[in-house]
Order: structure tokens, then sequence, then C-alpha cells
């Protein structure tokens, strides 16, 4: 069988940073299961970090347009594949880069890391076990590249003390020395979304690509309002016990979009309410990849969560492609914009939120 290069991703963290940009991490896990079901045996890099470190690449992301310095050694050490790099402090990326690490040791958190490698030798018998690896870059994965919400990314639906907790660690990353323009804008970006959330804005998170944004910002689509009315009237004949005539009364094109408008709820009848059906009937198209977005995807938890709006499900009309391709451009109602922070107020109103 062929083997192809592949991306491995293993909890992995941190070890050492120093001032000099030289950064000690752990890669990979030995012996362990990974997410592609391939477990490293014992001495399988040990080839190839002896023989190709002088090719190896260190990246952000995998993106090869963004190098993010050189890796110096690499070792097979308790039950790790331990790597160590020189981060290239003469280009920005490496310094913001470089304030990344320093900002999540401070908080008591950790960057992960991923490896390109190919499978050269696996066990005959257990298919999963790789013998050999062939090692061609790791990367230090934060998402910048790709969604500017990155730190939101980790959170799908938080309590109000979990945003408080994110609002801290934007607050430990104003302070952080090292940063570009450009990296303090996005974490100011992110602060605000958090500050609204907590003072009862709507902040919600695309299931399909994490994107993290106002949806009050977003003109708001709907199924047809006779759709609507109908899977209403539906839900409170439930309680007559007279659903079915309710649903016989209805055109057939309409019964077949309040069926699907039941399915998709996917919970027990006491679970359905007026507000449920109206919520996923309700929507915005993410900024990022178009995909609908509902208001239960708030990233603060009100009520227990709806099935329906978890993971990514683009419309049968349009095919996914590095998390969802976006649909033809429907037409758009002016977005409404939201307030600005003044900034006199910035951190009076930032103290404020994370007062218990």
């Amino acid at each position: 069988m062929n083997e192809t290069m592949k991306s491995l991703q293993y909890e992995t963290k941190a070890i050492d940073v120093t001032e000099k940009g030289i950064v000690t991490v752990a890669v990979n896990g030995i012996g362990i299961e990974d997410s592609q079901h391939d477990i490293s045996m014992p001495g399988s890099f040990d080839d190839t970090l002896k023989n190709d470190i002088n090719k190896m690449r260190w990246y952000l992301n995998h993106d090869t347009r963004q190098l993010l310095g050189v890796p110096l050694s690499g070792q097979e050490k308790d039950g790790n594949v331990i790597m160590t790099g020189q981060i290239n402090l003469d280009k920005q990326i490496g310094r913001d880069v470089l304030a990344d690490y320093k900002l999540y040791r401070d908080a008591g958190r950790t960057l992960e890391h991923s490896i390109g490698v190919k499978a050269i030798a696996r066990d005959e018998e257990d298919r999963r076990k790789v013998r050999q690896w062939k090692m061609f870059e790791y990367s230090t994965l934060t998402g910048w590249g790709a969604n500017p919400n990155t730190y939101l990314v980790g959170i799908k639906s938080a309590t109000s003390d979990q945003v408080r907790d994110a609002v801290e660690f934007i607050r430990m990353a104003f302070k952080q020395h090292g940063y570009s323009d450009e990296r303090l804008k996005q974490y100011d970006m992110e602060l605000n979304l958090l500050l609204k959330s907590l003072n009862g804005g709507l902040v919600v998170k695309c299931p399909c690509c994490g994107r993290t944004f106002d949806y009050e910002q977003y003109a708001e689509h709907t199924f047809s309002q006779e759709v609507q009315d109908a899977a209403v009237s539906w839900l409170q004949s439930v309680a007559r016990d007279e659903a079915r005539a309710q649903m016989e009364l209805y055109r057939p094109e309409i019964q077949t979009e309040v069926m699907a408008v039941i399915d998709s709820l996917k919970g027990s009848v006491s679970d359905l309410t007026e507000k449920s059906i109206v919520d996923v009937l309700k929507y915005v198209r993410c900024p990022h990849c178009w995909s609908r977005v509902y208001r239960s995807n708030s990233i603060i938890i009100e009520s227990s969560e709806d099935d329906t709006t978890k993971g990514c499900k683009p419309d049968e009309e349009k095919k996914p492609a590095k998390g969802c391709k976006p649909e033809e451009e429907e037409e758009k109602k002016p977005a409404k914009k939201s307030a600005e922070v003044p900034s006199a107020s910035f951190w009076a109103k930032l103290n404020e939120s994370i007062k218990k």
C-alpha cells in the first residue's frame, strides 16, 4: 500500500521557551493511537530525527508560506517526540508566535503542535502500528492564518464564568510585550465580542469553521413565514392530540418543510417549544464560510443545547470544501451596526465585566 504524507496531531505541549526564541516542544506521542488511528512505535522516529533533521521545516499551521524558524534537534524521550527549534525573531511573525508561547505559558496553558510525516514501515500484523516514520516538518498550531478569532475557537458554548476567564486571558495578552499592532487589534476585536456577550449581546460561534461574531451585525434569514406559522401551529396541536389532523391541513410542500424542521430538532415532544422552532428557522450567514449560524449557537449557554446546530451541516445545495463552501449570495438586508466601545471607557467596562 502506498503511503502518503499526512499531518498527525496529538495533545502536545511547549516544554521550554527562552527569551532568545529557543522553543522545546513535545510534538507527538509514542505508543498512543492518534486521531488517524496510527500508533507510533518506540524508535519509529529515530532514523528520521538523525538523518533528516537538516531538511525539516518548522511552520505555522502547516502553511509553507509561514516559516517560523529552524529545527535544531529532535529525540524520542519519555514517550514523546521532543523537538527544539530557533524562532526567527527578525520576522514579525516569529516575534508574535514567541509572544503567544509566553502568553500561554504565563496563563498555565499551551499551544498545540502537529507533524507532517509519511509512514515508511508498518507492523504486518497490526497496520495501525508504524515502525518507521519519515518526518518532513512540524507546526505550531494557532489558527491565526485562517481565523483571527482563534482563542474563541475553543469556546463551543460557555458559562458566564468561562467567558470571564477568557476576558482575563485577553487582558494578559495586552500586557504581553512583543505583539504586533495587527495582533493586538485582533485581540481587541475578540475582547469587544466577549464584553458584548457578557452584557447580554448575542455572540455566536459558527459550528462549521469556528468563526465567532456578533449575530446582530448580520442580516437574519428565515424560511417562509408560512412554514414557520405552520410549524408553530403543529406544535400547538400536539397538546390537543390533533397533530396528524393539523398536518393534513397543509399543502404537501408545506408538510415536507414542517416535517424537516420537526425532524431536525431531534427532541421529544416535551422539548419542542415555539422558541425552539423559531430558533431553528432563523439564522444568519457566517461571514467567513457562509454556513448557517443559529441563535442557539451562542457562546454562552442559556439553556440545553439543541443537537441540530452542532457541527458543520451545510445545506444540501452547497458542497463543503475546507470546512464549508459559500453558497450563491442571497439577497441581504442592511446589516445592523454594532455600537463601538469608546476608548476612554474601555478598561472601565472590562473591569466591570469581570467582577463577581
